[in-house]
């Protein structure tokens, strides 16, 4: 019988460590894809707020005097 309650043990540390080895490295992966999509979201608002100043900075239409041409 004592055979028996060492091959429990040994089977519950297996499956521990399968279960870890299968989580942990998911759960890796998932913080790398979130990290991924939320410095692509701040760039992309960069960008965009780029864009919108250098919009913002350039002359719409006329600013007084005709072009002499």
């Amino acid at each position: 019988m004592r055979s028996a309650a060492v091959d429990v043990v040994t089977m519950d540390g297996l499956g521990l460590i399968g279960t870890l080895g299968f989580v942990v490295p998911a759960a890796l992966l998932v913080g790398l894809v979130l990290g991924a999509v939320v410095r692509d979201r701040r760039l992309h608002a960069r960008e965009e707020r780029l864009a919108q100043d250098v919009a913002a900075d350039e002359p719409t239409g006329t600013t007084g005097a005709p072009r002499a041409d």
